[in-house]
């Protein structure tokens, strides 16, 4: 048995509590990067995030003892970890990017890719068997895109609009590999070590790319979307592992699945009371459909999942 996995606590409601948390948390982190965005370049906002995520964790690393698990790994898990923390770099810029060509709405369900890849990956590579409702998942998360991508086709007839859907589906693929090597690794390293390595890695690999005093520009309500921000990447990987602890891995994939839909919400929420913050998002009622099935897509592939193998839902 993996030395990380634990039994359930049982406390199931703080285990829903958690998820919903974390669900909230990656609802509400678009529209705090489109605000970013307005004076940060995606390098410098990737790197305040990883580097604030680092601090954070490796307090708690060092606090506990568990960087310690780093010195289990051999050469070969050495450089899965390397290629993994360098695709959640790309991961993480790629979102950006996008986010910064297509809109908040558009790019929380476009990142829905990235648990599909990740399912192809794990048939793929590790020879996995999909159940009956993970088939249906998938059939219904693709025709969920479909449709959603109909819905927007004036919007992707734009190049710009087209170039930023594109480095979605690169940012979504290279957070698959990420969520296959650290499946790999669940073995060696618990979530935290490995992530606190990773945040300290990309803090490194972006500091040449970052302009720091370009921080000095922003105004206090553009520092406390930043600073939510970095908080974000923290709060959400902290409350969906710890949710796991709790309550069952494919009832916290269901709770997380729902955030497409509270980000639209939300976003269409705040443009009513602050129409300079952000847009509302324009989605017509087959763009709902697609939305709805991209989410019951994600629910029906979730109820297969064990917690054995569960790693990060999603990422940005």
């Amino acid at each position: 048995m993996n030395k990380h996995n634990q039994h359930l606590s049982g406390r199931w409601q703080l285990g829903f509590f958690l998820a919903a948390i974390a669900m909230l948390f990656w609802a509400t982190l678009p529209v705090a990067l489109k605000v970013g965005l307005e004076v940060l370049d995606p390098w410098t906002l990737t790197w305040f995030r990883f580097a604030f995520a680092a601090l954070v964790t490796w307090v708690y690393l060092l606090f506990g003892q568990r960087q310690r698990e780093l010195t289990q790994l051999d050469r070969a898990g050495w450089v899965l970890l390397l290629i993994a923390g360098m695709m959640l770099v790309a991961n993480y810029v790629g979102y950006l990017v996008s986010l910064h060509m297509t809109t908040p709405g558009n790019a929380q369900v476009l990142i829905q890719m990235a648990p599909l890849l990740m399912v192809i990956g794990g048939v793929l590579i590790y020879k996995e068997r999909m159940s009956r409702w993970q088939k249906i998942g998938f059939v219904a998360i693709v025709v969920g895109l479909l449709v959603f991508y109909r819905d927007q086709w004036a919007a992707i007839a734009s190049a710009r609009y087209r170039t930023g859907v594109l480095i979605m589906v690169a940012a979504a693929a290279a957070w698959a590999v990420y969520a296959l090597i650290q499946k790999k690794l669940l073995n060696k390293l618990s979530p935290q070590t490995m992530l606190g390595f990773i945040y300290l890695l990309a803090t490194v690999l972006l500091w040449p790319f970052a302009h720091p005093d370009t921080l000095l520009a922003l105004s206090p309500g553009q520092w406390v979307a930043v600073l939510y921000a970095g908080l974000n990447t923290v709060g959400a990987y902290g409350a969906f592992s710890e949710s796991l602890q709790h309550w069952e891995a494919s009832r916290t994939g269901m709770v997380i699945a729902l955030s497409p839909v509270v980000a639209i919400l939300f976003i269409n929420g705040l443009a009513g009371f602050f129409p300079d913050l952000v847009s509302p998002e324009h989605i017509q009622w087959s763009g709902w459909l697609g939305v709805i099935l991209i989410v019951f897509g994600s629910m029906a592939a979730s109820l297969a999942r064990s917690d054995k193998t569960e790693t990060s839902l999603v990422s940005k």
